[in-house]
């Protein structure tokens, strides 16, 4: 393109004054997406808080969206990998070998092995993570399909940057940008910044759903979800792993049983182990903690149990006493 065609100006002049306008047309977009922060990743106090006291309907259902960009973004020395039982379950709050303000919870709801492997490489991009608690579960190794599942690419450098690109500028995070697509959550409770999701309890009616629900998706353990393990192992070579089974309570079981499953829960407990031990990494075996705990669905959550998967903080403590991460109770 000859000069005379672009006003004057050369090629490069054209191109920097093309760039320089597209940035000024496109700056006052990015400015609103950080401003408003819908998935909670630029800023510690977002406007849409006030409004919805910590509620967001978002990042209630678009969690792996939301807690990837919040693990590629905040500031954290060790994180907590696993489900949504991670994340109704372990409180950074509660963790007490090191300040809650360095502890960042990236549990996933309904998250199966393989994307497992995704989130520890995120982790792993991290270079000031030092160490990380992988809590794991049954449906992990045994769901057979999600029906969002985490982009691969993220394991990649380049997937990490698209998907921060996209946080200011892609068309969801614009289209987000709004309190009418944050307020509003089915889901009782609030997230805090650390991940965790404060959920109050539950009522009959919805502990009897989440135990028919269980019935439905609950499958037989698959053996070849063993080898996203260990590339989660294996990112993660650099930092120090704690790694445990979550607790399971006799509903649950009852699940397992009443299906015909149990002999695979015994056999995904003894893989899961020998995983870990290929890796030199002790898998502590937590899924007998919750026992001492009853709960029946019929009667709605306990102070231990939201449901027949989930765990509170108060078995949550149990699980970080035993990893090491906080004194047990009448310790000095």
């Amino acid at each position: 393109m000859r000069a005379s065609e672009t006003g004057g100006l050369g090629p490069g002049r054209f191109l920097a004054a093309t760039v320089l306008t597209l940035a000024l047309l496109l700056a006052p977009v990015a400015a609103r997406v950080v401003w408003f922060d819908a998935y909670w990743v630029f800023r510690t106090d977002p406007p849409w808080r006030a409004a919805t006291e910590g509620g967001n309907r978002l990042i209630d259902r678009q969690t792996r969206r939301a807690k990837v960009l919040q693990a590629l973004t905040r500031s954290y020395g060790l994180v907590l990998i696993g489900s949504s039982t991670t994340y109704h379950g372990l409180d950074p709050d509660d963790v007490e070998a090191v300040p809650a303000a360095t502890v960042y919870n990236a549990g996933i709801s309904a998250i199966i092995a393989d994307e497992l492997a995704v989130v520890a490489a995120v982790v792993a991009s991290r270079r000031e993570v030092i160490r990380a608690v992988l809590g794991l579960d049954y449906y992990m190794f045994s769901r057979p399909r999600v029906p969002v599942h985490l982009d691969p690419s993220l394991a990649t450098a380049t997937g990490r940057l698209t998907a921060l690109m996209g946080s200011v500028l892609g068309r969801y995070a614009i289209a987000d940008s709004r309190l009418e697509a944050v307020e509003g959550s089915e889901d009782p409770g609030a997230w805090t910044y650390a991940g965790f999701r404060v959920t109050p309890p539950l009522p009959p009616a919805l502990t009897r759903e989440n135990d028919a629900a269980r019935r439905h998706s609950t499958a037989p353990f698959r053996p070849d979800t063993l080898a996203s393990l260990d590339r989660v192992l294996e990112h993660l070579r650099h930092v120090k792993v704690d790694a445990f089974l979550s607790p399971v309570n006799e509903a649950q079981r009852r699940v397992l049983a009443d299906l015909g499953l149990m002999d695979d829960f015994a056999r995904w407990r003894e893989a899961v182990a020998a995983v870990g031990a290929r890796h030199g990494v002790r898998i502590l075996d937590l899924s007998d903690l919750g026992t001492r705990y009853p709960f029946d669905p019929a009667r709605g959550s306990t102070a231990a149990w939201l449901d027949n998967l989930h765990y509170t903080p108060l078995i949550g403590r149990l699980v970080l006493e035993r990893l090491g991460l906080r004194r047990a109770a009448g310790t000095p």
